[in-house]
């Protein structure tokens, strides 16, 4: 169990015909927030900033908005089947940004799809980029560790120093969020003692470290709340030794899709003696780390702790498992260039396509494109890149260590082949797959992402919804069977709305999954405002809706919790718990005034 003022601009937006099935990291809803990132230098190193949204084999209307923020208009994009569009963010950024930290922000993003699409958010800048691909159902949850590494400082040379930080939205009203910070962080909290906030829906709140040296890095704090939010992390221009300052950043996943086992694939970071870092976090106390099929473990650490290594020059991967779930982030890069990313777990996750689009890099030096790939034995020879089977060939893998060749991975170089700004697919036939990317430059950027699924079937956390409304559960598109409980249906999605459990079992590529979501209901106090009556038709009455609602609308107009009114039919509508709304009606009747009787005095 998983558990007003209107901005006008012209956006920019870059179409790209694709052509292509599913599955990626796709999804209808995506929630993000936007870590701040350093501005010096003249804007370069934090702008353009972009979002990428891919159609698949169905046409989609995308609607990108901040629920919590009335300034922002919403932003409407109509997709055609099998397009990719690039929508300029940066007329934006003084509201997406989450600064300054420590304060709680409207500023948080929400792209709703009426079809399922793929959506990466990517700091574009010339010197500091990285991409955030965002990870729909997969990014929420109530239970969250923050990773980040203790190797490299942030840059010395920008004013104000950048540091590391981690930032979250809330996806519903009144979520109460917990936050154990591993560092003293900015606004007074000190490390390992626990500090709570309020958010409602599309609200940030960012926490910042106090120093940029290394171990002023808030890896291994830890955020609950009561209700799902979404979190991302920045190290901004963390600066590896010997190195150049670069953005490390993602969205990151909740503990409930850690895994056991995963594949890194290594990079091309190499700075003298400095290489891709792996580092892995424990949710569970007393957890056993194990490398490349050793018998032996590497590491025993506590939750919130991590392990990490270093890559040697000569890997080509790495296979990792662990007693209990963990989480692994890796440092990769291009030369002394780095760029961060979450590793999915390999249990019976991937994608069979996945989409992607590779950004100009500005350069006076080298640049390079890679894609990082990991496969069951036996699909090596199955890969397409925009239908073409020569470009990623079965002899471009290798056996990962440890895996007895059950698993094979690749770190093929196409800076060569994959064009700017044109879109791609990368198809196997015989199964799933992860595939990462590195798209860098020698002299002055890298990004560093992960676009294949992190789990094949996720409902997602568990829902509490106001008494009457229906929510789409969705196993997600284009496996080979599914099927529900309690009622036996067999579509990849069902609306529900009865209080209940929920439970699917999907099979896909040999693998058989299940996940269970619990439904429930918000408790809504109704409103009584007492039976129809009636007064003097020039009287008035006082109408109480009662204590306890967050908003009240009358029919009047008036906002209050009593209105005085004379003769007339009056409704009122108050908010409570998650927006859920409660109504009732009332009828004031007029008596007529009696007929003036004369008295005589005798």
């Amino acid at each position: 169990m998983r558990e007003m003022r209107i901005f006008r601009t012209t956006l920019l937006i870059l179409f790209v015909m694709l052509s292509f099935g599913a599955i990626g990291q796709n999804d209808t809803e995506f929630w993000f927030a936007a870590p701040d990132n350093t501005s010096t230098g003249g804007g370069i190193r934090q702008k353009p900033i972009n979002l990428l949204l891919t159609s698949f084999n169905n046409a989609a209307t995308v609607t990108i908005s901040q629920p919590a923020n009335p300034a922002f208009a919403p932003i409407v994009i109509s997709l055609s089947a099998n397009f990719s569009q690039k929508v300029l963010l940066e007329p934006f950024l003084s509201m997406i940004e989450c600064q300054p930290a420590n304060t709680i922000l409207n500023f948080g993003l929400k792209i709703n799809a009426t079809n399922p699409i793929t959506a990466y958010y990517e700091q574009s800048s010339q010197d500091n980029p990285d991409i955030y691909t965002l990870k729909g159902r997969n990014a929420l949850g109530t239970d969250f560790i923050i990773p980040a590494q203790r190797d490299f400082a942030n840059s010395t040379f920008y004013n104000p120093r950048p540091k590391n930080s981690f930032c979250m939205v809330a996806t519903h009203d009144n979520t109460s969020v917990t936050i154990t910070p591993s560092r003293d962080v900015v606004g007074g909290h000190t490390a390992g003692v626990p500090f709570t906030i309020t958010l409602n829906t599309g609200q940030t709140f960012a926490c910042e470290a106090v120093g940029s040296n290394p171990d002023d890095h808030l890896a291994g704090s830890i955020i609950t709340s009561d209700k799902p939010i979404a979190v991302s992390i920045s190290d901004d221009s963390v600066t590896p030794t010997g190195g150049a300052p670069d953005l490390c950043g993602d969205q990151i996943i909740p503990e409930s899709l850690y895994g056991s086992e995963y594949i890194v694939v290594n990079g091309a970071l190499s700075i003298g003696s400095v290489r891709d870092r792996v580092y892995i976090f424990a949710k569970t106390n007393g957890t056993q780390i194990f490398r490349d099929g050793n018998a032996t473990p590497v590491a025993t650490i506590n939750r919130g702790n991590f392990y990490s290594f270093q890559f040697d020059a000569s890997d080509v991967s790495t296979y990792i498992n662990s007693s209990e779930p963990v989480l692994v982030y890796h440092i990769s890069g291009f030369n002394q260039q780095p760029g961060g990313a979450v590793i999915p777990p390999i249990e019976c996750t991937g994608s069979n396509q996945i989409a992607f689009t590779r950004s100009t890099v500005a350069s006076t030096g080298p640049v390079q494109f890679l894609l990082m790939i990991s496969t069951r034995a036996g699909n090596q020879g199955g890969f397409t890149l925009n239908g073409d089977a020569s470009i990623i060939k079965a002899s471009d893998f290798t056996p990962v260590p440890g895996t007895s060749n059950q698993w094979y991975a690749a770190k093929k170089d196409l800076t060569n082949v994959v064009l700017t700004d044109v879109g791609y697919i990368l198809s196997n036939s015989l199964g799933l797959f992860h595939c990462g990317l590195v798209n860098g430059s020698n002299s002055n950027s890298c990004r560093y992402g992960y676009f294949s699924s992190f789990a094949t079937v996720n409902l997602g956390p568990d829902q509490t919804i106001c008494p009457g409304d229906s929510l789409l559960l969705d196993a997600g598109a284009g496996k080979d069977t599914y099927l529900w409980y309690p009622d036996g249906q067999t579509t990849h999605s069902i609306w529900v709305k009865t209080p209940g459990t929920y439970y699917v079992d999907v099979t896909d590529y040999m693998c058989s999954m299940s996940d269970t979501l619990i439904l429930d209901n918000y408790t809504v106090t109704p409103i009584n405002l007492g039976n129809d009556t009636s007064i003097c038709i020039n009287g008035t009455i006082t109408l109480d809706a009662g204590t306890g609602f967050k908003k009240y609308s009358w029919s009047t107009g008036e906002g209050t919790q009593t209105i005085t009114v004379p003769p007339g039919v009056y409704t009122i509508i108050a908010e409570i718990n998650g927006g859920c709304n409660s109504t009732d009606t009332i009828t004031i009747g007029a008596h007529p005034i009696p007929p003036q009787t004369l008295i005589k005095h005798n």
